[in-house]
């Protein structure tokens, strides 16, 4: 005779109660799934800034220190305005290998966000701080009405703190419609226009990596900033300032 061994099959009850337990650790296991997944894009990120600092390098070793133009008749610091977009007018990535993606952060992808402008494809997802080094985008001029050059890298006072790419976006509404769009310039705190001088109600440094904006600051060095003391004036959006004065990020 031989013996068999009995098999009981699971009753409904245990299987609730296993299914309960994996959902339980499912549940305690997502949050930190989300998290590394975000530190991973944060840290590629980082990455694209570090190579625009190795191209910010170059750049001011072949112009003198000069920072370069946010942007030069029809085309931006990342090449033209238009479909496709033709990067051999960008000034500053003929020195770097990366090409267009450099400017693409991960955290922000194509299609989560009405692209600037009449291009049709991925452009930037950081803003260029036209407001202190490229003064001429935003037409500040000198006492005599001439425009302000572009800065050197020796005229800046603090250059680890001075912001030249930082995460950004806009929330507005051009034409009567609240739209998110990817931010070319890096707006600064206070904004002075036409002879008048006011807080910045739009502000364009985007807040999307666990609560801070990466940054490149003009000495080179790629980082990740909180608010320090500035406000989240668009919290569901993340957008905000870091700091509450222009000075030291955002203008020096």
């Amino acid at each position: 005779m031989h013996n068999r061994a009995t098999h009981r099959a699971f009753t409904l009850l245990e299987l609730l109660v296993v299914l309960a337990i994996m959902m339980l650790l499912l549940g305690a296991l997502l949050p930190s799934l989300v998290v590394s997944k975000d530190l991973a894009r944060s840290a590629t990120c980082l990455t694209n800034l570090h190579a625009l600092s190795v191209a910010m390098s170059l750049y001011h070793s072949a112009n003198q220190g000069a920072f370069w133009p946010c942007k030069s008749g029809d085309s931006y610091f990342w090449g033209t305005s238009s479909t496709p977009v033709d990067t051999r007018r960008s000034a500053l990535l003929a020195y770097c290998d990366m090409g267009l993606k450099v400017f693409w952060c991960p955290s922000l992808s194509w299609g989560s966000y009405v692209p600037q402008g009449l291009v049709n494809e991925p452009t930037t997802t950081y803003g260029y701080n036209a407001w202190c080094l490229d003064p001429v985008f935003w037409g500040q001029t000198d006492q005599q009405g001439r425009p302000l050059p572009t800065k050197r890298a020796e005229e800046l006072k603090n250059p680890s703190d001075l912001f030249v790419f930082a995460d950004s976006g806009m929330f507005w509404k051009p034409s009567g419609v609240w739209i998110f769009q990817n931010s070319t310039s890096l707006d600064p705190v206070t904004v002075s226009w036409m002879g008048i001088t006011a807080p910045n109600e739009t502000p364009t440094t985007h807040f999307r990596h666990l609560g801070r904006a990466n940054a490149l600051t003009a000495d080179g060095r790629a980082a990740s900033f909180g608010l320090e003391g500035g406000t989240m004036m668009q919290p569901a959006q993340k957008l905000g300032f870091v700091g509450a004065n222009d000075v030291p990020h955002y203008d020096q």
